[in-house]
């Protein structure tokens, strides 16, 4: 059981900042992640942390959470200097986190969830080795109702909504204070990024209300949500902290700067090759799905963006998974270029020049331990290959080339992809089917889900380029916003079919437009 750095009664430094870091520094071999950083953490404050995909962000998390142990520099907790060998080190310290990619187990209660967290103290709750239901319930409605959260601690994880699922995570993380009785540090890396907006708003409110209790790492991609919920904001760049602002001195654009080092740039609908002119590169007719989706119909053609919008449970993300054949429809027709296919599969997807970079990277876009070399020629091994049979040095050429194109960083395409940020990651996924090139169709699920500022612009860059080769492109995106900015047609839906057309270029169409079809 994990012990708390801070013994029960003892006198701590009230003026002393929740944690501090002084030169704080790792590497991997040849690469520095972290290069002498320092900050601090006040009580009883939220501090945004942001930076590009691989800034270095996600190394000082893993150093502040006991995963990594630096190189050199000093780690204080409440005014006392601790050394963190391992995750418990960090918990008993009174640092929880709240994972970007949740680790509830989806098949337990929420009550079970909280109770089996690395945090969770030996209490009354069990005996023997076996649960005291009630006890556990009890527990667990507490500790949820520190944050606000009224879910019933006996549903399933599985069955709640994922707000809700990332309230039991922020339950759990600050049991921490159990273990170590002081006020807990809670870091919560990308805790919105995959929040529809109203539930977005919920998280914040609850956000904001952890101050009481103690202090919080909030990291974002998104500026706005940090200009929102923080009181200070960190910048990271190539590994270094390059500022520390309160949000009330700083604006989204100066952050923006601060961050990748010039001006924003406004993202560009893809021009020149929008109109509906030619053979369709995609049409569905009456494709349906019983209890997903039914009658969807549309059009995507060489060089166009289409973006379908719509709330979870639209059926949008089922239509795009049909088209790439990777779920099954019950009926109605897809077809490719013209051309009507018999048995619609993955395997004949590609065959036919349709891509597909889904919204769970990790999962489906890549396989982690292999190279980003050897992910960029699983689809299509090109010029790396004679027949069947890949030659390394040219696979090592082909990779090095698009790794300039697609700005990757680090510039080591040997490197295994589940070490590289998830910015650059997502360039990689991408990357495999853009090198292909008959390639006809290309359809993203939430590329820009998790990019930083400077990433999005690298990955619009290439949505841009590849409809200006011809190739049509099916999105579903992030934001109304961002469909406006990118497609030159918007298709909505709602609970399973489509309720509108937009075609932007004839139209004026603006997110209240397209909300009222949505909802």
């Amino acid at each position: 059981m994990t012990t708390s750095l801070f013994p029960e009664g003892i006198a701590l430094d009230p003026d002393a900042p929740a944690l501090r870091l002084t030169g704080i520094t790792k590497s991997f071999g040849k690469v520095t992640a972290v290069e002498d950083v320092s900050l601090e953490i006040r009580r009883n404050e939220v501090v945004g942390l942001i930076g590009e995909n691989g800034a270095g962000k996600s190394t000082l998390l893993k150093i502040l959470t006991g995963i990594y142990q630096p190189d050199s520099g000093t780690i204080e907790a409440h005014g006392q200097v601790v050394r963190f060998r391992r995750p418990q080190d960090s918990v008993a310290a009174g640092i929880g986190v709240v994972h970007q990619e949740q680790s509830l187990l989806t098949n337990l209660s929420v009550a079970e969830n909280i109770a089996m967290s690395a945090v969770a103290r030996k209490d009354a709750a069990t005996r023997y080795g076996i649960y005291r239901w009630k006890r556990l319930n009890q527990e667990a409605e507490a500790v949820l109702a520190r944050v606000g959260s009224s879910v019933d601690p006996r549903s399933i994880v599985g069955d709640l909504p994922f707000v809700d699922r990332q309230m039991v995570e922020i339950a759990r993380a600050l049991r921490v204070d159990e273990v170590a009785h002081v006020p807990p540090v809670v870091i919560l890396d990308e805790p919105t990024s995959v929040l529809e907006r109203d539930e977005t708003a919920t998280l914040e409110r609850e956000i904001r209300a952890l101050k009481e209790l103690g202090s919080a790492i909030f990291v974002s991609h998104r500026l706005d949500e940090v200009m929102r919920i923080c009181d200070r904001v960190l910048v990271m760049r190539h590994g270094k902290l390059v500022a520390d602002r309160p949000v009330s001195e700083v604006t989204q654009e100066e952050l923006f700067h601060l961050m990748v080092g010039h001006e924003s740039r406004a993202p560009e609908r893809p021009e020149g090759r929008g109109l509906a002119t030619g053979v369709p590169a995609l049409e569905i007719k009456g494709l349906s799905h019983k209890g997903a989706y039914r009658d969807v119909s549309l059009s995507v053609y060489p060089g166009q963006c289409v973006a379908i919008v719509g709330t979870i449970g639209s059926g949008r993300e089922e239509v795009c998974r049909a088209i790439f054949g990777a779920d099954s429809y019950d009926s109605g027709q897809i077809f490719v270029d013209g051309k009507d296919i018999d048995h619609w599969s993955m395997r004949k997807a590609v065959r036919n020049g349709v891509a597909y970079v889904p919204a769970e990277r990790k999962v489906e876009g890549m396989v982690g331990g292999l190279s980003a070399a050897e992910n960029l020629t699983l689809a299509n091994p090109g010029p790396a290959a004679i027949g069947p049979f890949l030659r390394p040095r040219a696979r090592r050429k082909l990779a090095a080339e698009w790794f300039e194109k697609l700005d990757v960083r680090p510039l080591n395409p040997q490197m295994r992809l589940e070490r590289f940020s998830g910015g650059n990651q997502q360039k990689v996924v991408m990357g495999k089917w853009l090198m292909e090139e008959d390639l006809k169709l290309l359809v993203l699920d939430h590329p820009l889900r998790g990019l930083d500022v400077g990433a999005a612009e690298t990955v619009n860059a290439q949505i841009q380029e590849a409809c200006s080769r011809g190739v049509g492109v099916l999105l579903i995106a992030d934001t109304l916003e961002e469909a406006l900015d990118m497609a030159h047609v918007i298709v909505v839906m709602r609970d399973g079919e489509v309720t509108a057309h937009h075609d932007l270029s004839v139209e004026s169409t603006t997110s209240l437009d397209l909300l009222e079809r949505m909802v």
